[in-house]
This record gives C-alpha cells, sequence and structure tokens, in this order.
C-alpha cells in the first residue's frame, strides 16, 4: 500500500483521504482548496469581527455631521444676537433673525442687563495742601482714570485694581448720595470712605513737599458716540459731577 504525506511530512493513512482533501491525525489541518492539498483557504471573519465601512457610508456619516454642525451654530448665533445689544446684524437681518427665534425659541433674558455702558467716565482729584509756613495751595485736576488706561494699555494681564477698584467705588459712593450731595445712611458713609482712602493710598500723604490737608473728587461723563450703522442719537456734551471738599487727617491714613 503506497504511503502519502501530509504537508507535514508526517504519513497519512488512505482512509484519511476523503473526496480529494486531506487530514492528519496528528494535526487536523483547514479545508484546502478542491483538488489540493498543499494550501488552504483563509479563514471566514467570526461573529464578532466588525465589517469595514464602505466608502459611501463614509461620505453619507460625514454629511450628516457636518449639517448637523451647522444647524448647530446657526441656532446659537441666531439666539446670540437676540439677546446681544443692538448691532449690525441684527440691525440688517433683525426681521429674518426674529422670525427663527419667536416665539418657539424665545428668550426672556438679556447678555447685558440693563446694557452695556455707553460712557466714558473719568474720575479725577484735587488737593487742598498745606505749606510749613502755613499758607495753603490748591493743586491743579489729576486725571486718575487716565492713570489706570496708562497701566492697563500694553497689559496682558492688567490687574482688578487697575481696571475696576477706582471704577467701582466712585459708582457706589455716587449711587449712595442724596439731592444735597451728602451720603445717604450708614452704607453711604461707608462707600464714601472707601472711596476716599482709595483715592489717598494713590496721592500719599505730601505733595510737592506739602501736607494733604483736603481733597475733593469729581467724575467726567462723555457719552460714547454711536456706529454709523445705528439709528441712535447721542449727546455731544460733557457732563460733571462734583463732590464736595473731604478734609484730611492722619487718621484716614490708618492701614494704608
Amino acid at each position: 500500500m503506497e504511503t502519502k504525506r501530509g504537508t507535514d511530512g508526517q504519513a497519512v493513512h488512505p482512509s484519511h483521504l476523503e473526496n480529494g482533501t486531506c487530514t492528519s491525525a496528528a494535526f487536523p489541518l483547514p479545508r484546502p482548496a478542491a483538488g489540493s492539498c498543499e494550501s488552504a483557504a483563509p479563514p471566514s471573519p467570526g461573529p464578532g469581527t466588525p465589517r469595514p465601512w464602505s466608502p459611501w457610508s463614509v461620505a453619507a456619516l460625514a454629511l450628516v455631521a457636518v449639517l448637523l454642525a451647522g444647524a448647530a451654530v446657526t441656532h446659537l448665533a441666531a439666539i446670540f444676537l437676540t439677546l446681544a445689544p443692538v448691532n449690525v446684524i441684527r440691525a440688517t437681518h433683525g426681521e429674518t433673525i426674529d422670525s427663527y427665534v419667536r416665539p418657539e425659541f424665545a428668550q426672556d433674558w438679556k447678555l447685558f442687563a440693563p446694557n452695556p455702558k455707553q460712557r466714558n467716565d473719568a474720575i479725577g482729584v484735587r488737593l487742598r495742601t498745606t505749606g510749613a509756613d502755613g499758607t495753603t495751595h490748591t493743586s491743579d485736576w489729576v486725571n486718575l482714570t487716565a492713570q489706570d488706561v496708562a497701566v492697563i494699555q500694553g497689559n496682558p494681564a492688567p490687574s482688578h485694581v487697575h481696571q475696576n477698584m477706582l471704577r467701582i467705588a466712585w459708582d457706589n459712593a455716587e449711587s449712595l448720595r442724596d439731592v444735597r450731595n451728602l451720603p445717604r445712611g450708614a452704607r453711604g458713609t461707608v462707600a464714601a470712605d472707601y472711596l476716599k482712602r482709595i483715592v489717598l493710598q494713590r496721592v500719599g500723604r505730601e505733595r510737592q513737599g506739602e501736607r494733604i490737608t483736603a481733597m475733593q473728587l469729581a467724575g467726567r461723563y462723555t457719552m460714547v458716540q454711536p456706529p454709523t450703522w445705528s439709528s441712535e442719537t447721542a449727546p455731544d456734551t460733557t457732563t460733571y459731577r462734583m463732590l464736595p471738599w473731604w478734609p484730611v487727617t492722619d487718621q484716614d491714613y490708618k492701614g494704608l
């Protein structure tokens, strides 16, 4: 009887040759191509192996993602424009934006409450000093806001002190004064003292070698002109708010 050998070099019994295929008792081989015992077909993917996406499927998914992203950006932009202050886009396409937003997506709040500040405020101080011989002098006005602006410009990370401290203190003290220009209640007095100490911290105890004995603060307000596309008109005037003279004593410098 003729002995056959498999691909592994081992003898193959004739009984293991069935229908043109070869098997080995020691190591069963995968079913090869028809009529061959030397090559085997690659195994088929198992049930857990993911099938690759076709180019058409990838293109369809990319198109859907782009459309969804565009719709989301358009929706958020329309909502933002309804909440933002008047601008050139809203002034030009206001009806189109409102027709999309209202009534389903209407918002009952504003991005700024009530509106961003539309004026330039400058806070100044002048000082009364007393010389060694007892004579008094009054200085010119010193623009404290301009000093803050000079520090902020060109500074990538300006401090809160130069951005807001003086302005907020002035706003609080001004809002808590009555028609006689006097502080209203305890809060008004505290706000005035706080503003006074901030200014004294900047000007120091002396000016040109003379002791500071009194100070006066004032605010200058100039409206910002509206842009060319706006129908608003702003008065081309400057208004002032002047506070009374405040005496300066050593107690005012305590802790500074």
